[in-house]
């Protein structure tokens, strides 16, 4: 009988060390209840994600139909989505046809005048830092080129170097091919080193089709390319400035196309 009773004493103990982790007085006392993972961490990467409306400031470009930059045009805010603090009613475009302006995310809708003038309207959708565009333009008696856009710190408004007009104009047409291009900064033309002018033309100035550029001469903020090389047939040229002219300050030139038709009999 001491040996029956013995045995059961010993299969008592075994059994309540094997089921200890059950038992809830033990662990009490001798087991740590699992932590939640990440908790705290979960709490700060929701914080860290921006939601709901926000303010930005940004800069933008307006250009009329001959791709010549809008001077003295104020920019009206006539309603928007978001009304928020420290947002700015109205900008006007500087010689470069800019505008620096503080504005809420959402859509804007701007009444554009000129000399007292309605000019047009547009609305601008401010989505992100990197998606801002324009998602309406009318009103308008001439096509308008309104973008360029560019957010910006408040209080480090950025200073551009820009083509303000050209000749040939954009999108315009001519009988006879110009013997030299003509283009307008806001800004005089660092010029580049005796000796170099070709090269700095080649990486500079891309004309599509190809078109001869030779000699360049600089008279303030104005700088002139002898060209050559039109076809006698009915041509549309495409010409591109890169950011490797850059003002006599240093500012790179921001990089801008411009295209003219030339008709038949163009090269002869």
């Amino acid at each position: 009988m001491n040996r029956i009773l013995k045995k059961f004493f010993i299969l008592l103990s075994i059994l309540c060390v094997s089921n200890c982790y059950f038992n809830p007085i033990l662990q009490k006392f001798v087991f740590t209840e699992p932590e939640k993972e990440n908790s705290l961490l979960q709490g700060l990467s929701l914080l860290s994600v921006p939601s709901g409306p926000f303010a930005i400031s940004i800069t933008g470009q307006i250009r009329n139909e001959n791709g010549s930059t809008v001077t003295d045009a104020l920019l009206t805010v006539a309603s928007r989505t978001y009304e928020l603090d420290g947002l700015d009613a109205s900008a006007t475009t500087d010689e470069g046809g800019r505008f620096f302006i503080r504005l809420a995310s959402g859509t804007t809708t701007f009444a554009v005048s000129q000399e007292g003038s309605p000019y047009f309207i547009f609305k601008l959708q401010v989505n992100s830092p990197t998606d801002i565009q324009v998602v309406e333009i009318s009103d308008n008696s001439f096509p308008v080129e309104v973008g360029s856009f560019v957010p910006y710190e408040p209080g480090n408004q950025p200073s551009f170097f820009e083509l303000i007009d050209s000749d040939p104009q954009n999108q315009s047409t001519t009988q006879v091919g110009p013997s030299a291009l003509y283009f307008y900064f806001t800004a005089p033309v660092f010029p580049p080193n005796q000796g170099q002018v070709a090269t700095w033309l080649n990486q500079n100035f891309s004309t599509s089709p190809s078109l001869s550029l030779s000699s360049i001469s600089f008279e303030g903020n104005s700088l002139y390319i002898l060209t050559s090389g039109y076809s006698s047939q009915t041509t549309t040229y495409t010409i591109t400035l890169g950011p490797g002219i850059i003002s006599e300050t240093g500012i790179p030139l921001s990089p801008r196309t411009i295209s003219f038709t030339c008709e038949f009999p163009c090269g002869l």
